[in-house]
């Protein structure tokens, strides 16, 4: 079962990488498997969170945020499915924020003892883009919620990872306590089920050191990870981190689908290449 982590354990853990020079991974893993392996490879940070058990079961990752499901109820299925995978890194979870009937102190808690060491808000409202997530916030079910239960676990001195898709947003998560903040360029371009198009790659960095800015001049010591859009694989993610003041990367689909939906491919056409005894 995944090990269960206090605020500065998570924190000293991820400053002595930086301190060595190695940049964060936080890994999102939507199966046990993902998780595992990853955990092997070094990722620093496992999340788990509703929008990854859509990509591993080969749908639109952008599913976990239409009207069809719970994405509470995702977390709490894939929990128990995912943790036990888990031995030594640690394990935050992606908590839907905007659901006005959750108890979000009570929600957390059960996370908590479940085994999670830190909180994510995922899904997140700023995926509908500046029209609609303007009406989600007048509705009360919008970014707000989600800095508010940021807050409300940066309270409860538990390690938390604020996502944020403009500078905007950065500084509020900044502001609400978040020890980390990825910088969302959107969805991952590539593979079967990912986006087809983005923001170049200097576009996107760019972006990324924007909200790297904002966010630093609440709190100089946030540390920033980049995700999404044309950041593809350990090339264009690394590209994020040297050409901004980002420490990591977040990786999703880049680390989990696309390299699943390869090496499946690879294998069985390698095994339908066989050939029968003459």
């Amino acid at each position: 079962m995944a090990k269960r982590y206090t605020r500065d354990e998570v924190l000293r853990r991820l400053k002595e990488q930086i301190k060595e020079g190695k940049p964060i991974l936080m890994f999102g893993a939507g199966i046990g498997l993902t998780a595992k392996s990853a955990e092997l490879g070094g990722a620093d940070i496992i999340a788990v969170y509703s929008t990854a058990i859509y990509r591993m079961r080969g749908l639109p990752t952008l599913m976990a945020f239409m009207p069809y499901s719970d994405a509470n109820e995702h977390v709490r299925t894939m929990a128990r499915e995912i943790l036990p995978a888990v031995k030594e890194a640690p394990c935050i979870v992606g908590i839907g924020a905007h659901d006005p009937t959750l108890n979000q102190e009570a929600f957390m808690d059960e996370m908590l003892g479940m085994g999670f060491s830190g909180v994510t808000n995922e899904p997140f409202a700023g995926i509908y883009g500046p029209d609609f997530a303007a009406q989600l916030e007048s509705a009360g079910i919008g970014f707000s919620r989600e800095a508010e239960m940021i807050e409300r676990a940066h309270k409860k001195d538990i390690f938390t990872a604020g996502w944020a898709f403009n500078p905007e947003e950065a500084r509020m998560m900044a502001e609400v306590g978040a020890d980390v903040v990825g910088a969302l360029i959107g969805v991952t371009v590539g593979g079967l089920t990912g986006a087809k198009k983005s923001l170049s790659l200097e576009e996107a960095t760019e972006s990324v050191q924007a909200m790297c800015e904002a966010a630093k001049k609440v709190n100089p010591d946030v540390m920033i990870l980049s995700h999404g859009g044309p950041f593809k694989d350990p090339e264009t993610a690394e590209y994020s981190i040297t050409n901004s003041d980002a420490v990591g990367y977040a990786a999703g689909s880049s680390g989990e689908r696309m390299p699943t939906e390869k090496a499946v491919s690879e294998v069985t056409s390698r095994y339908k290449a066989m050939r029968l005894k003459k």
